[in-house]
């Protein structure tokens, strides 16, 4: 892997470049983890790995230097609760839009997330949007402030928003598994645990690699396994000691997405059960460390 210093030192090749920006964040070490250990989600791609500081797998530091040709550019990065004020995703999306301008790339994938539908069961990307988190609220301005910009420009690059689900290994719940405590769940029913429709790695890459390959792309896709999961399914298969006490009121039941669009671009069903999302967490955990 090369550094932020010698950009120039990756090889020119005649496959197409894939310039990803918040490749330190969590979600981007689980996806260079996983492109890693399985090059082929996304053959004939070059991956130039972006962030805004400095690491030793960064090949290139915004504002570090005019950013490289890429042909593409997948926008990880954004402020997540807790960690920032959530408006700045306005200005990352808008950012990644210029440097994908800058870059030469025809195309832009932004992260968005299923917190913008609120309580939801099977959401398609045209269901209607009743977010009840800061954070939820904060992606949909930050979708509409994108598109708002797009329509009053012309040309390239284009722009989608990834919906993304919970993701295996990233969310709240895998850092409880990782704790070693017993975790507390809500029970809504009898025996049932929240309800949400979750996404590994290997499903996101398959979604970047069927939208940078689609002649034209829709402005946003949901990004998950094709089948919801409870959460009390995910902590049983992990061994993980679980409690359960009565929903509080402003517990939310399920977040699920429907994954018809995502499951026409891809060409597969997308069915992944909770056993080899798992499976796939512990891998990628293994080979991280």
């Amino acid at each position: 892997m090369t550094t932020a210093t010698d950009l120039s030192a990756v090889r020119p090749s005649p496959s197409r470049t894939l310039l990803v920006l918040g490749s330190t964040g969590k979600l981007g070490q689980l996806l260079r983890v996983c492109l890693s250990a399985a090059p082929d989600l996304l053959s004939d791609w070059q991956v130039i790995w972006g962030a805004r500081r400095a690491d030793k797998d960064v090949d290139w530091v915004y504002g570090a230097s005019p950013p490289p040709k890429a042909d593409a550019v997948l926008a990880l990065w954004g402020v997540v609760p807790g960690k920032g004020d959530l408006a700045e995703n306005i200005s990352l999306a808008h950012q990644a839009v210029e440097i994908g301008t800058a870059s030469g790339a025809t195309r832009i994938l932004h992260c968005s997330s299923s917190a913008v539908y609120g309580p939801a069961r099977e959401a398609t990307e045209a269901s209607a949007l009743a977010p009840v988190t800061a954070y939820g609220v904060a992606k949909i301005e930050m979708e509409q402030s994108l598109f708002s910009e797009i329509i009053s420009q012309s040309g390239e690059p284009a722009s989608c928003v990834l919906r993304l689900s919970n993701v295996v290994g990233a969310d709240s719940l895998f850092h409880a598994i990782q704790s070693g405590e017993p975790v507390t769940l809500d029970a809504f029913d009898i025996g049932q645990s929240p309800i949400r429709s979750y996404a590994t790695p290997t499903v996101i890459w398959q979604a970047v690699a069927s939208l940078l390959s689609v002649t034209s792309m829709p402005k946003t896709v949901n990004v998950a396994a094709s089948n919801p999961v409870a959460m009390h399914e995910l902590l049983e298969v992990a061994e993980c000691p679980f409690v359960w006490r009565p929903a509080p009121e402003t517990a939310v039941a399920e977040v699920s997405m429907s994954l018809a669009r995502l499951r026409r671009l891809t060409g597969q069903t997308l069915v992944i059960p909770p056993h080899e999302m798992i499976a796939e967490w512990r891998r990628l955990t293994e080979a991280q460390a």
